[in-house]
């Protein structure tokens, strides 16, 4: 699979960028370090936001935002290859299983097992 991210126009979802939140809110929004987004591993498990269209009763257009399990597969380029681990709640459209592209940028936790 190439490295392709999702756009909001031609997938009906795309990412949010974690670091633009992290700078519009830092004391709020924390990230894990650059390094560590940036060498991720096969296997690791990270979270991202997806930003997801949606039609409401009368079916206008609307948009929900969902932070959602990522395991990772294997790096590509500048970005990583992942699988969705889990269902999105407001839509049947993402479930797991999903293989999709996304950018270290991208990841706004990675799982620590404790």
């Amino acid at each position: 699979m190439n490295m392709h991210l999702a756009t909001f126009h031609d997938d009906g979802w795309e990412l949010e960028d974690g670091e633009s939140r992290h700078t519009e809110a830092p004391a709020t929004f924390e990230l894990p370090p650059l390094t560590e987004r940036q060498s991720l591993k096969a296997g690791q498990i990270v979270k991202l936001i997806f930003r997801i269209a949606l039609r409401d009763e009368p079916g206008l257009p609307s948009e929900r935002t969902e932070r959602m399990w990522v395991s990772v597969g294997e790096a590509q380029g500048f970005g990583y290859l992942g699988t969705l681990d889990n269902d999105a709640y407001c839509t049947p459209e993402l479930k797991a299983g999903l293989q999709l592209s996304f950018e270290p940028r991208h990841v706004i936790q990675i799982w620590r097992e404790s």
